[in-house]
């Protein structure tokens, strides 16, 4: 069944009515200004018109958009031309989607009314022609990687109603297996034709990021169970291993992946540091240079972030080498058995979330890692990419780069040198040591833990620093002396911060 309810033939008669009426909008600007510059004159000079907004138009016809306000009749020309091909290409692609559905198409009903260029039902045959050509051929001396350069082509080039009847059409098997051939890039072979099998990965997250942009939500878990890259795993964090955080103490069971109520942000556009909170996955040094880059420069995370209309979440994050991605992620995110989120979150808000799951698909540097206690064991002492527990106990300089796009620097570890960087609005976190609990200052305890990461939040009157925890939730911030500080913390980094 189409899309019913809407006449084409007089929604395309008002279309070409609006571009009647702006094309004749020049002259109507023409002809008034015509008109109050001889009234102006025959009144001697006094004003023909008490109108701020018509008074540009005595002795300058010219004055209208672009070279003057949007408000005079010269304007319409634009707008109303502008509105004219909207409604034409509106009513183009609401035939052209019909066309499709009866043809035996599945397409979103949302997409059939979107304002870009019809689909070509060509476009999406030549997509599934090419995918299926995958199975069982016989690659040349090159390797594949013309052959799936062709099929990535194909894909990124369909419009969004043109991916949704793609994705309805092709077999999963087909789908599943190019996702298996692109991500096949190793090149420890012998003959050097070896290194153009797949495609390199920071291209193929460049294109999975726009296959799920484009994609309408019911084809998100199909895209998912081709690419394992688009959502990653919680299996293999210490939450999950474990039941508990193993420094909150706090129990986590029934972890699934659900639909967080609260919005992106709890202000819209406004990035508030103070409200995050680490969440029940071992990254307080990702978290806390997440929280420290956005007390020093909200505008560079808030400009960081954004919800496409899909619903999906488009988050900026540099890879290993330095190279700047946007990441999409499905809203979905990490939830307990009562629906609470158990990854990284705010204050009713969400977008800390989202940076965080963009990090887990991103962080390519594990090397292993393990809580006390569990050394060796290779349920968790592990290398892993591609999913939360790969960000689980790392070292602080190693979070930075995929924040902000640069290394951090090492700074002396001592208040002078740290209140020097954080006095020049660069962005500090600390780290402390195996400390025994016992001997850690009872004001601090109920938030200061060894193995951890804080954030520089300021300085006292008296010289003291101010440590905040990116736990959140009410953990209370952690405030040094300088001896306290070189007794206590070590490994302080200055992030580099630019837009």
């Amino acid at each position: 069944m189409g899309f019913v309810g809407f006449d084409s033939a007089k929604i395309r008669s008002l279309g070409r009515d609006l571009k009647a009426l702006g094309d004749n909008a020049g002259k109507l600007h023409s002809d008034l200004s015509d008109v109050l510059t001889e009234a102006q004159s025959l009144m001697g000079g006094k004003p023909a018109t008490t109108s701020p907004a018509l008074q540009p138009l005595v002795a300058n016809p010219f004055t209208f958009w672009p070279f003057g306000g949007g408000s005079l009749p010269g304007s319409l020309g634009h707008e109303l031309g502008e509105m004219s091909d909207s409604i034409t290409r509106r009513c183009n692609q609401l035939d052209m989607c019909n066309e499709l559905v009866a043809k035996g198409y599945d397409i979103d009903p949302a997409l059939a009314f979107a304002d870009e260029k019809a689909p070509d039902e060509k476009k999406i045959t030549d997509a599934l022609s090419a995918i299926a050509a995958l199975d069982g051929k016989g690659f040349g001396d090159d390797g594949n990687r013309d052959d799936l350069d062709e099929v990535k082509d194909k894909l990124d080039g369909l419009t969004a109603a043109e991916l949704d009847a793609f994705l309805a059409k092709v077999p999963a098997e087909d789908l599943r297996r190019y996702g298996d051939l692109a991500q096949k890039t190793d090149d420890s072979g012998m003959w050097w034709w070896e290194s153009h099998d797949g495609i390199p990965a920071g291209q193929f997250r460049d294109h999975l990021s726009h296959l799920l942009q484009e994609a309408g939500p019911s084809h998100w878990a199909k895209l998912q169970a081709a690419f394992p890259g688009i959502q990653p795993g919680f299996d293999t964090t210490d939450a999950w291993l474990q039941g508990y955080n193993s420094q909150l103490g706090q129990g986590v069971k029934g972890m699934h992946y659900g639909m967080p109520g609260d919005p992106l942000f709890a202000t819209p556009g406004k990035v508030d540091a103070s409200s995050i909170s680490q969440g029940q996955f071992a990254d307080c040094w990702y978290i806390a240079s997440l929280t420290a880059t956005a007390q020093a420069d909200p505008k560079f995370i808030q400009e960081g972030i954004k919800q496409n209309p899909n619903g999906t979440v488009n988050v900026r994050i540099w890879d290993k080498d330095g190279n700047q991605h946007w990441v999409t992620v499905t809203p979905d995110l990490p939830m307990d058995e009562n629906g609470n989120l158990v990854s990284a979150h705010g204050s009713g808000e969400t977008w800390p979330a989202y940076y965080e799951k963009a990090f887990a698909l991103m962080y390519g540097g594990d090397t292993g890692g393990t809580p006390d206690n569990h050394e060796g064991d290779k349920l968790y002492d592990r290398a892993e990419q591609g999913d939360y527990g790969a960000t689980e106990w790392d070292n602080t300089d190693k979070a930075p780069p995929y924040v902000t796009g640069h290394d951090s620097k090492s700074i002396d570890n001592n208040l002078g040198a740290i209140k020097k960087s954080f006095e020049s609005h660069h962005p500090v976190i600390v780290a402390t040591g195996s400390v025994d609990q016992n001997d850690v200052p009872p004001e601090w305890k109920g938030s200061f833990v060894s193995r951890h990461v804080f954030y520089v939040k300021g300085f006292t009157a008296d010289g003291k620093v101010i440590l905040g925890n990116p736990w959140g939730g009410g953990a209370p911030d952690v405030e040094a002396t300088p001896e306290q500080y070189e007794k206590y913390f070590n490994s302080p980094q200055e992030l580099q911060v630019s837009g």
